[in-house]
């Protein structure tokens, strides 16, 4: 079905049936509008109740939309605000004669010798972010792998790279575990539960039963966690 917002955009909302007692709507950070509805209701009400909850659908699409704005590295320069690990940094840039990355705070200093190419400087904040990445996915993969260990189960690999759709994936075959290059702005109990969620798969491939009760035994908050990285944090496009 469509909605027209209040600045004349109209929008695709997708209407899944489930078997559930009570009408949910989602505004996902990849401005996808969905709602679960049980079979009983008719296509009728769920029009008059999405049309109620036109505003609130716009405004979360706004702040999605603005904070894919901010999380963009294609421009760097002194001022912007970049997520990471949950938190809004502000990057100042200096010039020097090495090329170094410091946190310091809520604020991201990088040291440049040439402080006006934005090109250099998002390839050299995004090296900084890879090894940043690399060093706490695997103290997270040492902290979380004896949960299936224990079992047999060797260790897996972990690999990083820039998904549209997934958090993460693996691939039980050739034990290997990719995570999305832009997880690294969700807070640090959202990695851990993405971790948690493609470890317990290479012991149970699917969404069954077994799956989330192994995974509600050594996550109990798990939901909670993943609600906070499905609406508050926006993949990359």
């Amino acid at each position: 079905m469509k909605l027209k917002l209040n600045n004349g955009e109209e929008i695709e909302v997708v209407v899944t049936r489930r078997k559930m007692k009570s009408v949910r709507l989602k505004v996902f950070p990849n401005e996808e509008v969905a709602i679960l509805a049980p079979h009983g209701v008719s296509l009728e009400w769920i029009e008059k109740f999405v049309e109620k909850k036109r505003n609130w659908i716009e405004g979360k699409l706004g702040f999605f939309r603005e904070s894919a704005a901010n999380d963009k590295l294609n421009f760097i320069k002194s001022g912007v605000n970049i997520r990471l690990l949950g938190e809004q940094l502000m990057v100042i840039i200096r010039e020097a004669r090495q090329k170094r990355v410091i946190l310091d705070d809520d604020k991201l200093y990088i040291y440049t010798p040439d402080p006006k190419d934005e090109k250099t400087l998002a390839e050299q904040l995004d090296s900084w972010i890879k090894i940043q990445q690399k060093e706490l996915y695997e103290s997270l993969l040492d902290k979380l792998y004896p949960v299936i260990g224990k079992y047999g189960y060797a260790r897996p690999t972990i690999k990083v790279r820039k998904m549209k759709t997934l958090w993460g994936s693996c691939n039980r075959k050739k034990g290997i575990i990719t995570l999305n290059y832009y997880l690294y702005k969700a807070k640090k109990p959202c990695i851990e539960y993405v971790m948690l969620h493609e470890l317990i798969h290479i012991m149970y491939p699917g969404h069954n039963k077994e799956f989330y009760d192994f995974l509600s035994i050594h996550m109990p908050g798990w939901k909670d966690r993943k609600k906070i990285l499905d609406y508050e944090v926006v993949l990359g496009v």
